[in-house]
């Protein structure tokens, strides 16, 4: 029985000490997330500028994953901004949140150039790549449904 049992929990603990030791969050630019807004385009986008630290972002985050999950298969794609200073925070909160969308640390460019002077603050694009809301504030799942609903109806 215990030759047995050691090889199997060797089996299902290391490729989780493995994961958890490579896990990390990709920084990302302004240039990048010009890129990456471009390559989406057609798309209902939101940018989610968080914190770990923060406990209005911490309230957002679970209506975030809920409404992730009600668009799936829809245009729309949600992606998370972490303006943590270390991003070996930021790993067990996306775990610990199931944060199930992209999530990058956002480089000071990024936070300059979208006015960032507060978190939680949210950022929509329309499907053409438009910014139509950029504001501060905690976006719960009503609102959010109610301005994916709204960009998806447009042409």
């Amino acid at each position: 029985m215990k030759k047995i049992i050691l090889p199997l929990l060797l089996c299902l603990l290391l490729p989780c000490a493995a994961f958890g030791a490579s896990a990390s969050v990709p920084s990302l630019n302004l240039a990048g997330l010009t890129d990456l807004l471009v390559k989406n385009k057609g798309k209902v986008i939101m940018l989610n500028f968080f914190a770990t630290w923060c406990p209005p972002c911490q309230v957002e985050v679970p209506d975030l994953v809920a409404v992730n999950k009600k668009f799936a298969g829809k245009d729309v794609l949600i992606i998370s901004l972490s303006v943590d200073e270390d991003e070996k925070v930021v790993v067990p909160f996306m775990k610990k949140m199931n944060m199930d969308y992209p999530v990058y640390m956002a480089g000071r460019d990024i936070t300059k150039a979208f006015q960032v002077s507060s978190i939680p603050h949210n950022v929509f694009f329309a499907k053409d790549g438009q910014r139509v809301i950029s504001e501060p504030g905690i976006a719960d799942t009503e609102m959010m449904e109610m301005v994916f609903n709204k960009l998806l109806e447009q042409k």
